[in-house]
């Protein structure tokens, strides 16, 4: 946390005084002596980010509040701030969940077997040779006019396809 951040008043050393929510506009100030208040109800390593969720989320609210030509009041923003807290806290704790692992790191399986993780995923490009069976075994036992139809659309154009034609494919394909 840098000594900017909870300066929100004129201090006297000169020390990073163009970080000092002091100086910004209205309602940038206001907004930014509402998240102070409420980053002090986290700890201390917290406390910034969620200084600047509040303000983001603040002037977010007041520009939906401005294209709708309705106020937002003081009341309104501590509303506003109390929810950008909560949700501060639920994304926290949703990222203190998530553990990582190394793809790298090697695993052994019931058999005693070691391999490495990244081994052990699934390639989407490679081909379900069982599941390219059995559409094959269906698309030679089905009707000459669905194979006709397959055909116009796996080879031709899309657009040569007919209304009765559609119907095959989707029959074939539900199927």
């Amino acid at each position: 946390m840098t000594h900017a951040t909870q300066r929100l008043h004129h201090d006297t050393d000169g020390d990073g005084e163009a970080l000092c929510y002091y100086r910004l506009e209205q309602p940038w100030r206001d907004w930014a002596s509402i998240a102070r208040s409420f980053s002090y109800q986290v700890e201390e390593q917290d406390r910034e980010d969620l200084m600047h969720n509040i303000i983001l989320r603040l002037a977010e609210v007041a520009d939906e509040y401005r294209r709708q030509r309705r106020v937002l009041t003081r009341w309104g923003c501590i509303r506003v701030a109390e929810y950008a807290r909560l949700r501060f806290y639920r994304d926290k704790k949703r990222w203190g969940r998530m553990c990582s692992a190394s793809l790298n790191s090697t695993i052994e399986d019931e058999e005693g077997n070691t391999t490495e993780l990244g081994d052990t995923i699934a390639d989407d490009r490679d081909i379900d040779w069982d599941l390219w069976l059995d559409a094959k075994m269906r698309y030679l036992s089905s009707t000459g006019s669905t194979r006709r139809a397959i055909d116009k659309l796996v080879n031709k154009d899309k657009r040569e396809l007919s209304g009765y034609d559609w119907k095959l494919v989707r029959g074939f394909r539900r199927t």
